[in-house]
Order: structure tokens, then C-alpha cells, then sequence
């Protein structure tokens, strides 16, 4: 089977789009069905959560199991292997700096005009939950991306949910990961339940203050749902990826990064933006030839066929609209001269730039967070940061002179909302 094949002029981005966004799923339906899962573990707490580990995740847990303990992290660090236990602690030391760099750009003091001094302090939350997803994989690079930011910003309670195998272990790449990062809590709960956990809290789970992480669709749908009751980051999940080519040999390219992505689950949008149909025919036959030895083509060709596209744009001005339009997850351009298009992209949670700036490579290593916005949010926001875990507080000071130039300018503006109160209030210093 082909890919979602797709012609667009400028006449027809809107529609194109609209196509596009149909591939995504209806997060509103998702919504509705995870809702009372919810609700039950919001009123029936850890009772619940092991109720559903039971029968979405396969797994009997106790109450006395779901958190865990230190030493099992201590012991999957020691399992792990050297070579990993080396390249987890190098994606650390990048992913860090980057949130270091963030913090510090959020201080600052600055005299506005004479007399007038505004001080802005980032301040830490006081608990994060941060899911890290499971299942047919083990992420532990999402839980150093969902950790450290937390970590740099100084939030006191660092809370982990991920899920748990039928044996009810953890897999040790991942608690290696929590290990090094230091986080405070762990509990082997993962989906829709896990969500409504750190929300509203069990006999076990404490809830928290604010929620962070990818997962797939019945995660997001869960965030979506606890969002009205605490905090959120972003829709992430499930992952999605445009790649961008304009010539044949880039088509190879194109190909890799396509099913790099696709592999994350059968829910993936992938798709190839072009202005040449051979570019495009081409990719679908890189994209053949690399099924047929991908250990996990089934999953890979299950998003390729039922999620992904291929559109050919009558020009660069037109993918770049149509692009904008769709606000990527990740997008990749993979042209020998990607500045032509980059320079016009402005809705991409990440945007990959050149051959060699793989999203794969960018999932891991290179201190970029890979927890980016989905669902057309890359309009609104940025990827996970280490804003995200900081509320920046404002302290203003004014001088008695200042208070005595600038009242008379605040009461005009306050006389014209019709609030004497605050017009008297700013010119009693002018007597």
C-alpha cells in the first residue's frame, strides 16, 4: 500500500492541510473515552490504577509495588552496560547545559526609566510529574528529557510514571536514566491512569502541580482531559515528522528519517514535502527497500501506509505555507540549501536543519529536548524547556520621584476606564 498521496497548489494549501490534520486521529472522541478511566481513578485512587495495570497493561501489581525503590535503580544501573551507562551520561551532560542556558536568559534586572526598576526571578514549582512512555519500547531518553529540565529549574519533587512490563519491571535503561538524573519518585503506573494519578493523587501518588511528558494517543487524550484541574505542558504524542527534499539524492535521506520516526508507533504522521515527483517516487522506494530489513517494520509500515503523505508543491513558497499550515512536530529538511525553506517556517516544534541534523540524532544527544508540541500546537508553543517548570515573578520598585512624574500619565489612563479610585490613588504623590 501508498502513502496519502497529495498535490498542492497555492489554491488548495488550506485543503491539503485540512487533509493532513485528518491523519492526526480526533483527540475529542479519544478524549471522551478515556474520561471515565479518569474520573474512576480520581475517586477510587490506587485501587484503580492497579485495576487498569491489570487490564490494559497486562500486569497484577500491589499497592506496596507501585513505587520504586532506590535500589532498584541502583541495581539496573550496575545491569546496564558501560557503553550505555557512558552515552546516557554524555545526552545528561548536553540536554543540562541547554536547560542552564534557558534559566539563565529568564533573570534579569533592568531599570525601565529613571525611578523604575523591574527585578524578574524564575522560581522553581514546587512538583512535577513527568511520564515517560512504555510498551513496545523503552524510552530512556525521554526520561532524561522530562527530568533534567525539572532538575535545573530546582522543582523540589521530581515525580516519574512509567509503565511497567508483565513482569512488572521497569526496564533498566530507563531507571539507569532516572538514576543519573536524580529524580525523587518513580511508580511503575503508565497510561490514561498514570495521568490521572499525579493529577489528582492516590493513597500512594501524591498529586502534583504540573504534568510533562509525551505518550501516545490515549496519554495525550488523558492530559487533555486533566488539563481543566492542573497543569499541562503540551499535547506530545503521537510523534509526528515532515521531511522536506527538493532533489533525487536527497530522497535516500528522506527515507531513513521517515522511518526513523514511523518506528515510534502505529499512530505516527509521517510525511514528505516536495516540489518534484520523482523526489517523491523515489522516497517510496527507499522507503520499500528499507522495510524489507527494519526490525520493526510492521510498526514502520503500518504509519508509512495508514498515517503518512506525500505532498508535491507547485514551489517553495507553497511548501512552506502548506508546512506552516500543518505546524510539524519535527520537521526535517534534508536540502542541500535548506535556508530557502527554513527562512519561511515558523510553526515546527523542532526544525532539523541539513543532512546531517537527523531527528534521530536530535531524539538523543545533542541537548535539544525531543518532548515537542503535536496536533498543529508547534503554532503556539516550543518544545519541553526548562520554562516549564519555573513561574517568572516580577518585583517593581519606585522611587518617590518617579511615583510623582509618572502619576499624572497613569491617572489619565485610568480616568479614561472610569477608575477614579485608581486615578486618586496614583496622584496623591503629586500634592
Amino acid at each position: 500500500m501508498s502513502p496519502h498521496y497529495l498535490e498542492v497548489d497555492s489554491s488548495s494549501v488550506a485543503e491539503a492541510v485540512a487533509k493532513i490534520h485528518g491523519l492526526r486521529g480526533d483527540l475529542r472522541s479519544l478524549a471522551e473515552y478515556v474520561r471515565p478511566v479518569v474520573e474512576d481513578v480520581r475517586l477510587r485512587g490506587d485501587e484503580a490504577i492497579l485495576e487498569y495495570a491489570r487490564r490494559f497493561d497486562g500486569v497484577s501489581l500491589e499497592k506496596s509495588t507501585l513505587r520504586v525503590q532506590n535500589s532498584e535503580m541502583d541495581a539496573a544501573f550496575r545491569r546496564v552496560g558501560g557503553q550505555l551507562r557512558r552515552a546516557l551520561e554524555k545526552a545528561e551532560e548536553n540536554i543540562r547545559a541547554l536547560a542552564r542556558l534557558q534559566l539563565s536568559r529568564l533573570r534579569f534586572s533592568r531599570r525601565i526609566v529613571s525611578g523604575v526598576e523591574i527585578v524578574q526571578r524564575p522560581l522553581p514549582l514546587a512538583s512535577v510529574g513527568c511520564y515517560v512512555p512504555g510498551g513496545s519500547a523503552a524510552y530512556p531518553s525521554t526520561a532524561l528529557m522530562t527530568s533534567i529540565p525539572a532538575k535545573v529549574a530546582g522543582v523540589e519533587r521530581v515525580v516519574v510514571c512509567t509503565p511497567a512490563g508483565r513482569d512488572g519491571r521497569i526496564p533498566d535503561p530507563v531507571l539507569a536514566a532516572l538514576k543519573i538524573v536524580g529524580v525523587d519518585e518513580v511508580y511503575r503506573v503508565g497510561g490514561p491512569h498514570a495521568i490521572a494519578a499525579m493529577a489528582y493523587g492516590t493513597e500512594t501518588i501524591q498529586a502534583v502541580d504540573k504534568i510533562v511528558g509525551p505518550g501516545g494517543p490515549y496519554v495525550t487524550a488523558a492530559k487533555y482531559v486533566v488539563s481543566a484541574d492542573v497543569a499541562v505542558d503540551m499535547l506530545a504524542g503521537a510523534t509526528e515528522l515532515v521531511v522536506y527534499a527538493e532533489k533525487v539524492d536527497e530522497a535516500e535521506d528522506a527515507a531513513y528519517e521517515v522511518c526513523a520516526q514511523a518506528e515510534h508507533s502505529r499512530d505516527t504522521v509521517v510525511g514528505v514535502v516536495t516540489t518534484s515527483r520523482e523526489v517523491a517516487d523515489e522516497v517510496s522506494r527507499y522507503i520499500g527497500l528499507l522495510l524489507s530489513r527494519v526490525e520493526r517494520s510492521s510498526i514502520v509500515s503500518e504509519s508509512w501506509t495508514k498515517n503518512g503523505f506525500i505532498a508535491i508543491c507547485d514551489s517553495v513558497s507553497t511548501a512552506a505555507r502548506l508546512i506552516n499550515g500543518v505546524a510539524p512536530e519535527h520537521l526535517a529538511i534534508v536540502s542541500s540549501n535548506p535556508k530557502r525553506l527554513a527562512s519561511k517556517i515558523v510553526n515546527a516544534g523542532l526544525i532539523s536543519i541539513g543532512r546531517y541534523t537527523s531527528p534521530a540524532l536530535c531524539d538523543y544527544i545533542v541537548g535539544a529536548n525531543h518532548v515537542l508540541p503535536t496536533h498543529g500546537l508547534a503554532r503556539v508553543r516550543a518544545g519541553l524547556g526548562v520554562y516549564d517548570f519555573v513561574k517568572t515573578v516580577s518585583t517593581v520598585r519606585v522611587s518617590k520621584g518617579a511615583a510623582r512624574r509618572l502619576g499624572g500619565v497613569a491617572a489619565a489612563i485610568a480616568r479614561a476606564e472610569g477608575l477614579e479610585c485608581h486615578a486618586v490613588a496614583v496622584e496623591r504623590w503629586r500634592r
